[in-house]
C-alpha cells in the first residue's frame, strides 16, 4: 500500500497541473471490452490456525470486462477519463500441501477518475490521427460475491472457508495506449493498464489469535492487468 500511496502525490499534481488546459473542453464518449488477468498471490497458513506452516495461493483465471469513459481532453496535451465497467474473474484458492481448493467467481464493478498526458498532443482540434499517451488515476472496485458462493464457503464439505462477504477496495491503475481518431466524430482505443490495490480477503481477518478462526492471510499489493479496446464518440 505505500507504493500506492506514494503514486497518489504525484497524481494529485498532475491533475492540478491539467486544469488550466481544459478551460476549452473537447468531449468524448467511450464503450470498450476489456480481458483482465489479475496475478496470483502466494501465501502461508501457520500456526495457531495450523501446527505445520501450508503453502497456498490465489490464483486467477482470465476474465472480461465491458464499460464506458466519459472523457474531457482540454488545450494541447492534458485529458481526464471517469470510467465505470463490469466484468468477473474466476477465482481459485488452493492449499498447495494437501491439494485442497475452493473456486468461485466475483463480479467487479469498477470506477475510476484519471490524468491522461499526450506527449504529442491530444488532438483537439484535428480531423484525425494517432495520439499516444500515459495515464494514471485513482478509483474503487467492488467485489460482489453470489448467494451459491457463500453457502459453499461455509459448507466445510464444499469450501469451509468461513463467512465470506462481499468487499470494496480503493485502487491505483498507471499505464498508456493511443487513441486513433478516424474521422471529427468516431475514432478508436487501444488501452493497457495495471490496477493495484490492497490484498482483498472477502471480510476474513488476515491473522487471528483464535486456533479455530478461519483467515485468509493473503498480504500485499494486488495486481490486475487490463488490456481494452474503445470505439470512440467525439463531440
Amino acid at each position: 500500500m505505500r507504493k500506492i500511496a506514494g503514486f497518489c502525490i504525484p497524481l494529485a499534481a498532475l491533475f492540478l497541473i491539467a486544469t488550466p488546459g481544459l478551460a476549452e473542453t473537447k468531449w468524448r464518449l467511450e464503450m470498450f471490452g476489456a480481458g483482465t488477468m489479475p496475478l496470483e498471490k502466494n501465501f502461508q497458513i501457520t500456526p495457531p490456525q495450523s501446527t505445520v506452516t501450508l503453502n497456498a495461493s490465489q490464483q486467477f483465471s482470465f476474465g472480461a470486462r465491458g464499460g464506458v469513459r466519459v472523457g474531457a481532453d482540454g488545450a494541447n496535451r492534458w485529458g481526464q477519463d471517469f470510467i465505470y465497467s463490469y466484468g468477473s474473474n474466476p477465482t481459485k484458492i488452493v492449499n498447495q500441501s494437501n491439494n485442497s481448493q475452493f473456486s468461485f467467481t466475483s463480479r467487479t464493478h469498477q470506477f475510476a477518475l484519471n490524468g491522461l498526458w499526450y506527449p504529442g498532443g491530444n488532438g483537439v482540434g484535428k480531423k484525425s490521427g494517432a495520439f499516444p499517451y500515459l495515464t494514471a488515476g485513482v478509483g474503487g472496485t467492488f467485489y460482489v460475491l453470489s448467494r451459491a458462493t457463500v453457502n459453499e464457503a461455509l459448507d466445510p464439505s464444499r469450501g469451509g472457508l468461513g463467512q465470506l462477504h462481499n468487499e470494496n477496495v480503493l485502487d491505483f491503475n498507471a499505464g498508456g495506449g493511443v487513441r486513433f481518431k478516424m474521422s471529427e466524430r468516431f475514432g478508436l482505443r487501444l488501452d493497457v493498464r495495471d490496477y493495484m490495490s490492497r490484498a482483498v480477503r472477502y471480510g476474513l481477518p488476515q491473522t487471528s489469535s483464535d486456533p479455530k478462526a478461519t483467515v485468509f492471510p493473503v498480504s500485499g499489493v494486488f495486481q490486475r492487468i487490463e488490456v481494452s479496446f474503445a470505439f470512440v464518440i467525439y463531440f
